[in-house]
């Protein structure tokens, strides 16, 4: 079982979509050449607020037991909000790859989503975060094709449903987390962490 991130003590966040590009630029004529070697991943800074007490061993033993790098935790962004409670749209077909994907279980000819919202499909270690590069315009029997970011990594099952309410991600550390106990026994933690693929 995956652990996941208490929401509660989150002050603020940084969230970067990384991607694996390169450019090369000439030294003569200025012009640039792209090279895309197609990965992409969510990176993210995250300041927990100042705790103290039961509350701020518990966070520290949650890193503690992520033991650094090896441990991978699921992170529920909550500047992510949008509504959903009551969506439930799912993948209609299999074998899907790239930047979009056909679904079906929306309320019938209407937006329910939009450009710069989010998603996640799988659970436990196949949790991944998707974000919406164009609004989510349904037909008449619930369908729509979603545009997002970043692209599919594996092809999701017919049938899979998509998390919309609380999209998570499944994220590794880059550093060990760092205890910082001030005045008060309040402790303050910030960490790096990058998507775990």
């Amino acid at each position: 079982m995956i652990p996941e991130l208490p929401l509660t003590f989150v002050q603020s966040l940084e969230r970067r979509l990384m991607t694996s590009t390169a450019v090369a630029t000439s030294p003569f004529t200025g012009t640039e050449q792209v090279q895309d070697w197609g990965g992409e991943w969510w990176d993210y800074a995250i300041e927990i607020a100042r705790t103290n007490g039961r509350n701020a061993r518990i966070l520290s033993a949650f890193f503690a037991a992520l033991g650094g790098l090896r441990g991978r935790f699921l992170f529920r962004d909550p500047t992510i909000k949008q509504p959903g409670s009551v969506l439930a749209p799912n993948v209609t077909g299999g074998a899907q790859v790239g930047g979009t994907l056909v679904t079906g279980g929306w309320p019938l000819s209407s937006t329910p989503l939009f450009a710069g919202d989010f998603f996640s499909l799988g659970t436990d270690t196949a949790t991944r975060l998707y974000q919406l590069t164009a609004d989510v315009v349904t037909n008449g029997a619930g369908a729509a094709t979603l545009a997002f970011v970043p692209r599919l990594r594996t092809s999701p099952t017919g049938g899979d449903t998509l998390e919309i309410a609380a999209p998570g991600v499944l994220l590794r550390l880059t550093a060990p987390v760092p205890t910082r106990i001030g005045r008060a026994d309040t402790f303050l933690f910030t960490l790096a962490a990058r998507e775990a693929l």
